[in-house]
């Protein structure tokens, strides 16, 4: 018995041996394979571009010589570099047709904000409350106030938290309709769901009924935030692209402090009925039918006409867009949109291909961005607000009020000064060092002081800081950063998961946040979220690179390294990029 049982466990080492070696040897032919067929993509698609595209070169207006291909080119190797900037001062300009077109897409944004903030203020409303069959809110403020019981914690968590699951349920397929469909129907589409959803959170009788609500609105806003910016960037001159293309971002912002003041003015003049919530959320129906009927007048994005094959019609579009000015430039851009659909037009990519030996690294770098982002613990304060200043004996909604006004400053005080002039990662690093103070801070005064009004104060004080802190950095890099560290082929693929992230861990700090407040208290809920701070500043330093105004292929060369080297590099990729010295010029011979 002894022999046979030695004889069975050699077999089975063999065997175990001879399944490794086996596994191996096609892991290893697996990536040689897949690397040549990336090698054959990218020749093939430049060799077609070069064929199949007319390739004319413009001179500008310093006499040297540029061609579409130049242009993609230097496009994708620089992050910032754009047509204008091949043609010196020749500046296209923002006209009346653009101008509309990108502020009709901007409307989205603060439907958006709108939406996301307005039961903010209304949570504590008798007359809504009665209607979900709840009690009222406690009346009681400071320690000696009583709590919430956990199933109206848990209502109130659900009502704000169902809002990002619908967004999540609807992103991973905006993409594939932004592409099939276009970028115009894709917004109709999202317009036409949103009219359902807010329609039935107006009219909501009953709990269940606001639930269905909130979330079918989630899912138009889930395809909104995913084809707007795109379709703002298709639109923007190229020297105005970056700061157009945050419009969505000031959009949002702009609909969190509009929501805010439609509250405080119809709860301040209106009083002795029971539907002034309705009036509240109702508003959003008015805004959404200025942005329907202002639709109707805007085109279809020139990439996406040139995608189709309707390149005549592209370059119409594109012309009414640009105006006569700089007509060189607008016709260069126009041979930059034909090679890149050309090229786009072979590039395929796949879920494992994320998680592909050079672009693991830029994959952990794009999913874990938004997920750190919801982090900083801003949807505690952006949803539930005015009942946690309530609770502090401060009139809540003029705090929800203030704080909204500093987002919106500090949101574009960063697409004006702060968006293409400071580093991604020194950002980050330096407000989550500082996200970690504010609320050590605030939570040692909540926990060692009596709660007086001056040390409410103090707290929303604190509170506006804070968000100030988390719009520098954290509130525009998080939806940035995925698109910079994803190579093309895989950059839609990737940033849908990175969005879809970005929503499902919104609803996880947005559902915990009142049962926490229930349970621990508003500084216990906080100071979770500081302590993630805290520990994602070595996390940023040593697995994050810099991104900020890095070449696309030097880009990819970051990652593409072993584990060890990229942590090294990382360690010291805060010291300031030089830009190269211009040569001093030759001295005549004498």
């Amino acid at each position: 018995l002894a022999k046979k049982r030695d004889s069975t466990v050699s077999r089975c080492r063999v065997y175990l041996i001879e399944f490794w070696v086996e596994w191996a040897r096609r892991t290893r032919d697996r990536a040689v394979d897949q690397e040549r067929r990336e090698h054959a993509t990218r020749t093939m698609a430049t060799n077609e571009g070069k064929k199949n595209v007319e390739m004319t070169t413009t001179t500008t207006g310093k006499g040297s010589i540029v061609d579409a291909t130049n242009i993609v080119s230097n496009r994708s190797l620089g992050s910032l570099a754009s047509v204008g900037d091949m043609f010196g001062q020749q500046k296209q300009k923002l006209t009346g047709s653009a101008v509309f077109a990108i502020f009709v897409g901007a409307i989205a944004g603060l439907l958006f904000g709108f939406d996301q903030n307005v039961f903010n203020l209304i949570f504590d409303e008798t007359a809504f409350r009665a209607t979900m069959g709840m009690p009222p809110a406690v009346e009681q403020c400071g320690p000696a106030a009583g709590t919430e019981p956990l199933w109206v914690s848990n209502r109130i968590a659900l009502i704000q938290a169902l809002y990002p699951i619908g967004c999540a349920a609807a992103s991973p397929f905006a993409g594939t309709m932004n592409d099939r469909f276009g970028r115009y129907k894709t917004l109709w589409v999202g317009m036409v769901i949103f009219f359902l959803g807010a329609s039935l959170q107006t009219a909501a009788n009953d709990w269940p009924m606001l639930m269905a609500g909130r979330v079918i609105a989630g899912m138009s806003v889930g395809i909104l935030s995913s084809v707007v910016p795109v379709y703002i960037g298709e639109l923007a001159p190229a020297h105005l692209r970056g700061g157009l293309g945050s419009l969505f971002q000031v959009g949002i912002t702009f609909g969190a402090v509009f929501a805010t003041v439609w509250c405080m003015i119809l709860q301040s003049t209106i009083h002795g009925v029971n539907y002034v919530w309705r009036l509240e959320t109702g508003m959003q129906l008015v805004i959404g039918l200025v942005m329907a009927v202002s639709m109707l007048f805007i085109p279809e994005s020139p990439r996406f006409l040139a995608k189709n094959g309707q390149n005549e019609k592209a370059r119409n579009v594109l012309r009414k867009l640009r105006g006569d000015a700089g007509e060189e430039v607008t016709e260069a851009e126009m041979k930059e949109i034909e090679v890149e659909v050309a090229m786009e037009s072979k590039m395929t990519a796949r879920v494992l291909d994320l998680f592909s030996k050079e672009v693991r690294f830029a994959t952990m770098v794009a999913l874990t961005i938004p997920i750190m982002q919801q982090f900083t613990g801003i949807n505690v304060l952006m949803g539930f607000s005015a009942t946690i200043f309530n609770s502090m004996c401060l009139d809540g909604n003029t705090v929800t009020l203030v704080q909204n006004i500093v987002n919106l400053i500090a949101t574009c005080t960063v697409v004006l000064y702060f968006s293409d002039r400071v580093g991604r990662k020194s950002m980050l690093v330096l407000t989550s060092a500082f996200i970690f103070v504010i609320w050590v801070i605030g939570c040692s005064l909540l926990w060692t002081l009596e709660i007086t009004k001056n040390v409410a104060y103090g707290i929303a004080v604190l509170n506006a800081i804070y968000v100030a802190t988390f719009a520098l950095a954290w509130g525009p890099n998080g939806w940035v950063i995925p698109n910079e560290v994803l190579p093309l082929r895989l950059r839609g693929l990737g940033c849908g998961f990175a969005t879809f992230n970005n929503w499902i861990f919104n609803f996880i700090v947005s559902y915990t946040a009142p049962i926490a407040q229930n349970r621990i208290g508003f500084a216990g809920n906080m100071m979770i979220y500081a302590v993630l701070m805290l520990l994602s500043c070595p996390l940023l330093f040593f697995l994050m690179p810099e991104t900020k105004g890095v070449p696309l292929e030097e880009m990819e060369e970051k990652f593409n390294v072993p584990l060890k080297t990229y942590v090294k590099n990382n360690a010291t990729d805060l010291r300031r990029r030089r830009a190269p010295e211009a040569e001093e010029p030759e001295q005549p011979a004498v």
